[in-house]
């Protein structure tokens, strides 16, 4: 998995401003030196790097005031893109905004990238500018939200969180709640004094429900991601307990490893979406689940 870092030498410096300038200024003829601005100094700026060090994709934050922070020149190389590493830039970003207590983000975004934004939370708020005489731009802001981990659609998660509160009443009496959803990961957490057993360690029942509960959660966001409704049951699973938990209950399902056709809900009125769960003790993996779940119509 890659990972979202700082540069650090002057050759990370000069491949970091080389993709910035190579994605944003060199199709339009703009010479080198263009990429940049008086604000590099005073900026956060994070780059990902594959395993043999190439530059991948790169973003900067700056302040303009107090309480509003900007995302400039993001990037991502072009035989890379469709790999979420603008998400995971962006994500990086705004828990730097966040944890300086900024109330909002802003960012002018290409007419292409509207809807990558959009999915993330942030909103158009006028036309802006005209770059290079045919590129138009849009001013799109973010505020900050109540959950911060909250990072992609909070709408939709706001939604399945308040579906298990009202439809499923066992995961409100667990403590289970949605820590995050980002690009690449769907993640919760549960109360562990709601769960504790004579041994002081979560419920096997209970780690099995909230694994289970995590595959729900994560076969309802890809629908909405594909724009298709349909009611979701667990058909089968299996789940290894590893180690009691006894500290922090988490689950987290990464994204890519998910796998079926939720698109044959539209032509077959069902569809079948197999999900593995790793459930986590804070950062050590106690169990390992996978869900069978099929969508019908």
């Amino acid at each position: 998995m890659f990972q979202v870092t700082a540069p650090q030498s002057s050759e990370d410096w000069q491949d970091y401003y080389q993709l910035r300038w190579q994605v944003l200024r060199a199709p339009w003829e703009q010479p080198r030196g263009s990429e940049q601005d008086d604000l590099e100094q005073e900026s956060e700026h994070r780059f990902i790097k594959n395993n043999e060090g190439d530059v991948l994709a790169v973003a900067r934050l700056h302040f303009n005031t107090q309480q509003q922070a900007q995302v400039r020149y993001m990037a991502v190389s072009e035989q890379h893109r469709g790999k979420r590493l603008g998400g995971r830039l962006l994500h990086e970003l705004e828990k730097l905004a966040w944890n300086q207590n900024a109330d909002e983000l802003v960012l002018y975004a290409r007419e292409r990238a509207l809807a990558f934004y959009e999915g993330h939370g942030y909103k158009v708020v006028e036309k802006a500018h005209l770059a290079f005489g045919d590129i138009q731009h849009w001013k799109m802001v973010k505020q900050n939200p109540s959950e911060p981990g909250w990072f992609r659609h909070p709408d939709w998660t706001q939604v399945l969180q308040d579906t298990w509160r009202e439809s499923i009443p066992i995961s409100d009496a667990m403590g289970i709640k949605v820590e995050s959803y980002t690009d690449w990961q769907f993640s919760t957490r549960a109360d562990l004094k709601a769960n504790l057993n004579l041994h002081n360690s979560m419920f096997a029942g209970s780690v099995y429900s909230m694994a289970t509960l995590t595959g729900w959660g994560a076969t309802y966001l890809a629908l909405k991601e594909l724009n298709l409704e349909g009611n979701i049951v667990l058909a089968d699973a299996n789940i290894k307990y590893l180690k009691p938990l006894t500290t922090a209950p988490r689950a987290t399902v990464c994204i890519s490893e998910c796998t079926g056709k939720l698109i044959e809900l539209e032509t077959h009125g069902k569809a079948k979406y197999i999900v593995p769960v790793t459930v986590y003790d804070e950062d050590v993996v106690v169990a390992q689940f996978e869900g069978i779940f099929v969508v019908k119509r």
